[in-house]
């Protein structure tokens, strides 16, 4: 397996294991592959961003796509989507790939490393035991505007 920098090139695949892994349980999205390539897109035109692949014979086993934050502290980087594909899971890659962005980080002066999750799935335990920590004074708001006729 190599973990490597992300290029416009692995979106395409990165499309296909987003889907395959986030339209199926715990989170059952409902992805096309159109909505799915432009909110990948988007993350990959964001200035500031740094994307983290694990490849192994030319198949994406997962990815990390995030941004740079400028931020009061110290830069941080906000790790806007991870997933590794459900038969690699718990096999270091996850671990793999954040370890290799964090050598990234460290070589830009990145002092943090944000994300948001859902409470209760596997994702909650695994950052956790990468040495995430819960921020309890933060609440995540919602608001539905969707107009009613």
């Amino acid at each position: 397996m190599e973990v490597k920098l992300l290029t416009e090139h692995d979106l395409i695949k990165c499309t296909d294991t987003f889907i395959e892994v986030f339209n199926v349980e715990p989170w059952n999205d409902e992805w096309t592959f159109t909505k799915a390539k432009k909110y990948l897109l988007d993350f990959y035109q964001t200035p500031g961003f740094l994307g983290v692949l694990a490849v192994e014979n030319n198949e994406i086993l997962g990815f990390i796509f995030g941004v740079n934050r400028v931020w009061w502290s110290g830069d941080e980087f906000f790790i806007n989507e991870m997933c590794v594909r459900k038969q690699y899971q718990n096999k270091g890659i996850g671990r793999a790939m954040l370890n290799h962005l964090i050598k990234e980080l460290h070589s830009s002066n990145i002092s943090n490393i944000t994300l948001l999750t859902d409470r209760g799935i596997p994702a909650e335990e695994f950052y956790k035991k990468n040495g995430f920590e819960e921020i309890e004074r933060i609440i995540f708001l919602y608001k539905n505007i969707k107009l009613s006729l």
